[in-house]
């Protein structure tokens, strides 16, 4: 997959089927014009779908992070209409399509 970084926004938040999880994707806004990449943090879910704490956090180059967007929301998860934390509303219909 190619892509061209700005143009592509990832930024947001996802919940698995379940509601166990979520998931945030935001850039890293230090490197991405060199050396596009996305951090992808992985949290516990409250039972009304918001984050309670983060589990882990892992830095992938965009690429990477788009196909596992995409894979995620083939396997059913969910973009979370409430943002937390400084992200918006993620622009993830690119990537499942």
């Amino acid at each position: 997959m190619v892509c061209d970084a700005a143009r592509v926004s990832l930024d947001g938040w996802l919940i698995s089927p379940e509601g166990k999880w979520c998931y945030r994707f935001h850039r890293d806004p230090k490197g991405w014009q060199l050396y596009p990449v996305i951090f992808v943090d992985k949290w516990e879910a409250m039972p009304d779908g918001s984050p309670s704490s983060m589990k882990k956090r892992s830095k992938l180059p965009l690429d990477e992070a788009l196909e596992l967007c995409g894979k995620m929301l083939l396997d059913g998860w969910k973009k979370l209409e409430t943002q937390f934390g400084e992200s918006r509303l993620p622009d993830l219909d690119e990537v499942a399509a």
